[in-house]
């Protein structure tokens, strides 16, 4: 996928590497931040299997990165392919290989912000954002406040679960 080998260019040196994998997909966690709270790689990786288990056709087989990345970068990111100038908390970059899901994208700075405005633990906002990013890999997305309501119900009912 062109993102994910632009990404995988850029990377810092000593970015964390980690492969989770099983016979049916395989999570590549990648955090350029160095100083970064520990990521909770175990959640989010619950969080892909109770998703696979709904959407079994759609990710059964796939593989996908999660890049944890900083402002900086975020706000690069948000610019080149939303024409967004600020940094946001996750993108998704869906790949159109058929063994690849695509990529995720989170910047913990933002992440981290954010729950502390919301008064919820950064554990779980940052479980929100993966499922929210996962979702939009499989197809789902919000250009409505209908299809923002149901994204949002579900990624909590996958979170909750």
């Amino acid at each position: 996928m062109i993102i994910t080998r632009k990404i995988r260019m850029v990377m810092i040196q000593g970015a964390l590497r980690q492969m989770l994998c099983n016979k049916i997909m395989s999570i590549t966690f990648i955090n350029q931040v160095s100083g970064t709270a520990r990521i909770p790689k175990a959640v989010l990786l619950d969080l892909f299997k109770r998703t696979e288990k709904l959407y079994k056709k759609k990710i059964r087989e796939k593989s996908i990165s999660v890049i944890f990345v900083s402002e900086n970068e975020s706000k690069k990111l948000n610019s080149k392919y939303r024409n967004k100038a600020y940094a946001t908390n996750v993108l998704s970059f869906e790949s159109f290989s058929n063994d690849e899901l695509g990529d995720i994208i989170i910047c913990p700075a933002v992440a981290r912000k954010q729950a502390k405005d919301m008064d919820v633990g950064f554990v779980w906002w940052l479980s929100f954002l993966f499922t929210h990013g996962l979702l939009h890999l499989i197809g789902f997305d919000h250009k409505t406040k209908k299809q923002e309501i149901k994204m949002d119900d579900l990624t909590k009912k996958i979170i909750c679960e």
